[in-house]
């Protein structure tokens, strides 16, 4: 029988992003059945799945590590303990009996089909030509099918060997995927992924991260304060923040849709450590309580206060997936009190208090386009929140951003950039020196000089001054690009 996986799992096993392998759905290169696809035309579209069966594990590696957070460092989990290795491994074991018995069914099915196609020329003589022709096909089918089935060997095994260390979670409604690895609970691991999972205190106190399980087996992996009734114990619902997936889940749960979905927070938290970047650039890096994370969007602003010397308001310049760790940008300039303050006098383990999220500067996940971000200068933070997210999720087929400066020593994170380009494929990182009289027929230059396809397909995100979005937000019009696909952020 043919072997269905979600689009996720598929992308994963094939080394590619889900973007990528959705455009092969569409294009109709590889047939989706409710979101679930065939190994074997999967292993058809992507040649590399036939390498030697000793690469296996090499290729897990490389998988879980592409699971993870590929946009920042990421501490590695905890193996899973004995009781779920040996559940995963008993529940493999019965599926192998179930395929087995199938396959067996089949064959006795196909003996017979050859007998009574003997028997029915034998008593046809007239149509012994075509019973002849029909066994020959027949015979060749079971011999393509016997031969193709090594096309899938490694990505089969690799899937299998997979599901042994790390369980996938199916959300509905919204039917996003993510993996648990290890013994991490299933929040972490949807909130490492770029989900925007809600919660509360992520520490078993609070009830709001409760969710229904639908299909699957969790298990309790540490204690929580908040007591569930014994009509929600029965209805399957657990606390995501204190439970691990022991096999594959598929779950009820809610998330945060839009920027509306996201609460109004006050947290007080401190500050780790503040890094110039250039002459007149510096990042700020604070550190929420475990139990009072910050949850936000990427994209997002919040508040920023300090008691007796004011406050500021700044982009989030961070992913969403570690919203205990927040990084902010900001200009190392002595005539606001407030950056001066942050960029000679404050020390590390300092108090700071936030406010927020706000902002509706947020990255559109509804559609898997091609995406191009334009960040003018220090319009560089939310798009690298932006893009940190959208790496996270592995959402789209291809990223592009152009970052425009007036010189080389303002791109004052040039080395990142440069490093997602390195590390995915489907990135690409262009660096502009404009014309300060024209910056925006720079970028369009760039752009045309980039793309031989078509730039309507595209999403844009556009952050700089305001003057600077609204020249290219007019400039992109004009190239034919729909409003509902340029999404711009004054900085």
């Amino acid at each position: 029988m043919a072997r269905l996986v979600t689009v996720s799992r598929a992308a994963k096993l094939a080394g590619v992003s889900r973007g990528n392998l959705q455009k092969y759905i569409r294009d109709g290169a590889i047939q989706s059945f409710e979101g679930m696809v065939r190994l074997e035309d999967v292993a058809q579209h992507f040649p590399e799945v036939n390498a030697k069966p000793n690469d296996i594990f090499e290729a897990l590696e490389l998988i879980m590590d592409n699971a993870a957070i590929k946009a920042r460092n990421r501490t590695s989990s905890l193996p899973p303990d004995m009781e779920t290795l040996v559940a995963r491994v008993s529940m493999l074991s019965d599926e192998l009996v179930e395929s087995k018995l199938e396959i067996s069914i089949f064959y006795n099915i196909i003996d017979k089909l050859k007998s009574r196609l003997k028997q029915f020329s034998a008593e046809h003589p007239d149509s012994v030509a075509a019973m002849r022709d029909l066994q020959s096909w027949l015979l060749d089918e079971i011999e393509t099918i016997a031969d193709r089935k090594y096309e899938q060997y490694r990505m089969v095994a690799t899937d299998t060997i997979l599901r042994v260390v790390a369980a996938q979670v199916r959300l509905e409604p919204s039917g996003h995927e993510f993996l648990v690895e290890g013994s991490d609970s299933i929040l972490e691991a949807g909130l490492s992924s770029g989900l925007a999972l809600n919660y509360g205190c992520s520490n078993g106190n609070c009830g709001k991260c409760m969710a229904q399980i639908v299909s699957g087996e969790a298990k309790k992996i540490r204690h929580h304060d908040y007591v569930l009734t014994e009509k929600e114990k029965l209805q399957g619902y657990i606390l995501t923040c204190s439970n691990t997936a022991v096999t594959d889940l598929v779950l009820k749960a809610e998330e945060a849709g839009n920027e509306n979905d996201i609460p109004p927070q006050s947290i007080t938290a401190w500050v780790r450590k503040v890094t110039p970047l250039n002459d007149s650039i510096a990042t700020l890096n604070i550190k929420t309580p475990r139990t009072q994370r910050l949850r936000f969007l990427a994209g997002q602003t919040v508040n920023l206060d300090i008691a007796g010397v004011g406050s500021k308001t700044l982009h989030v310049a961070s992913c969403p997936c570690d919203d205990m760790n927040l990084q902010f940008h900001f200009n190392r300039t002595d005539s606001d009190s407030f950056s001066r303050y942050i960029a000679n006098e404050i020390k590390p383990n300092d108090t700071i208090n936030i406010e927020g999220p706000t902002g509706h500067f947020i990255l559109h996940e509804d559609e898997a386009s091609p995406i191009v971000y334009i960040a003018f200068n220090t319009g560089f933070a939310p798009i690298k929140s932006l893009i940190e997210h959208a790496l996270t999720l592995d959402i789209t087929e291809h990223i592009q951003l152009y970052w425009l400066v007036p010189d080389r020593n303002s791109l004052y994170m040039h080395n990142n950039c440069r490093s997602w380009a390195d590390a995915f494929e489907l990135f690409d990182y262009y660096p502009v020196c404009y014309d300060e009289n024209d910056p925006i027929t720079s970028c369009l230059e760039e752009l045309r000089n980039n793309n031989s396809e078509m730039l309507s397909v595209h999403h844009f995100y556009v952050a700089g001054s305001a003057n600077e979005i609204t020249q290219t937000k007019n400039a992109l019009l004009k190239q034919g690009i729909a409003d509902e696909s340029i999404f711009v952020e004054p900085v």
